[in-house]
């Protein structure tokens, strides 16, 4: 990483960089110093017999190129004393003109201060820069009055003189100034132009970042929800082999290919979960399952040997799809963690639609104890449920009733339709 430039070398922020500065101010100095040198040039070459300036002629040309180079390289200190820069250059012209006693020789000498109070324009606000052009105006009107007063002038001739020297430079710094002032206000425009957009694209990254974190989310409880529902059965039907192939083998070889079977299901649901990771936020395409699939979810545990009633109280058909949905999650869990920790105990499901509520209750007898399964539990399925219930403002609870068993309840408020109501 770059460190930023030193105050030394700043560049002029109105071109962007240190080599685009030195061209313009190298730029100004050339026209100027042409600019300068062009009377005291044109003279010699006529033939003018004699020099009439107190300076010698090769003083001269150094002076007025050092005068040219001076003006042109404090340019560079715009950025940093924009008032101090203007006031540089008005006095090396200023002295210049007096000194040598050929202001209209250096006259070209005011192109350095156009560009300065253009620049002072662009760092202060309005009425400053309007007040600096002004005074620029007024100090190049004192001093050469005074100068052409001190020549013997009269005072007719030196307004006179003065009107037209004053107004060749008057007409460039004001310019200069109106130029720096519209200059600066577009230059702001595009700052806060530009910082707005930088703002809306990284608002635009932390919502896409937090959509991706959101869809990641859902596709890991899809996980848990549906693959974990597997390798419970997986455990479920290994557990029967288990017991029964001592005395009936061909039996218990059929479990290992239920097993088998079952392992296919569950990498297929694998499979589709990682898809959606890998696509980044692709959705599968398949129906959600809500509580109009109890029948096929009931069936599927007890074609693996579970012991489950299900009652279902109401018509579930007209539930809304979420609350319809995040119940069915819940009895699934329930299902799961039966089949788990509870292996053989029967699971009495219960499914009631009232008036303004759907209630859930599933629980499971006490069981023989089975090890330890907590390498197989993530720890997110009853957490899951509780936050999807409590969004749909309902409430959850669960936990080991006075027999040893296990039960879960839920309920989430719902809208009541006409014909319940009637």
């Amino acid at each position: 990483m770059t460190s930023p430039p030193t105050p030394a070398t700043e560049p002029l922020a109105l071109l962007g960089s240190a080599r685009a500065s030195w061209f313009f101010v190298v730029t100004v100095f050339l026209t100027t110093v042409v600019q300068a040198l062009v009377s005291p040039t044109v003279a010699l070459l006529e033939g003018a017999t004699g020099w009439p300036l107190p300076v010698p002629i090769a003083g001269t040309y150094a002076l007025l190129i050092l005068g040219c180079a001076l003006q042109a390289g404090v340019l560079f200190l715009t950025q940093r004393m924009p008032r101090l820069t203007i006031a540089f250059v008005v006095a090396i012209h200023l002295a210049l003109a007096t000194g040598l006693s050929v202001p209209t020789w250096v006259s070209g000498m005011s192109l350095p201060i156009s560009v300065a109070i253009f620049l002072g324009a662009t760092r202060l606000n309005a009425t400053r820069a309007i007040a600096w052009c002004a005074a620029v105006i007024v100090a190049e009107s004192v001093v050469l009055l005074c100068w052409a007063m001190g020549a013997g002038e009269s005072i007719a001739a030196a307004v006179g003189w003065l009107a037209s020297q004053v107004m060749s430079l008057a007409a460039p710094a004001v310019g200069g100034t109106a130029l720096g002032l519209w200059w600066s206000v577009k230059a702001r425009r595009m700052r806060v132009a530009r910082e707005a957009a930088e703002s809306a694209a990284r608002e635009h990254d932390e919502r896409v970042a937090e959509a991706q974190r959101c869809e990641r989310a859902r596709i890991a409880q899809e996980l848990h929800d549906v693959a974990g529902q597997h390798l419970a059965g997986l455990i479920t039907l290994a557990d029967a082999a288990l017991k029964v192939a001592p005395t009936r083998a061909e039996q218990a070889l059929e479990l290992l290919q239920d097993v088998r079977d079952e392992g296919r299901f569950a990498a297929a649901g694998l499979a589709g979960a990682l898809a959606d990771l890998r696509v980044g936020g692709v959705v599968s395409s398949d129906a959600t399952q809500d509580l109009r699939d109890l029948d096929e979810l009931v069936g599927f545990w007890r074609a693996r040997g579970a012991v489950v009633a299900l009652d279902v109280v109401g018509s579930l058909d007209s539930l809304p799809a979420v609350v319809s949905a995040t119940a069915f999650r819940g009895v699934q869990e329930a299902l799961t963690n039966a089949a788990k920790h509870a292996p053989g105990a029967p699971v009495d499901v219960r499914v009631s639609r009232s008036p303004g509520r759907i209630s859930v209750a599933v629980a499971n007898a006490a069981a023989a104890p089975v090890g330890d399964l907590s390498g197989i539990s993530l720890g997110w399925g009853l957490s899951g449920i509780r936050e999807r219930v409590e969004i749909l403002g309902g409430s959850l609870s669960a936990g080991e009733d006075v027999g040893g068993g296990w039960s879960l309840g839920f309920v989430i408020p719902v809208a009541s339709t006409e014909a319940e109501r009637s």
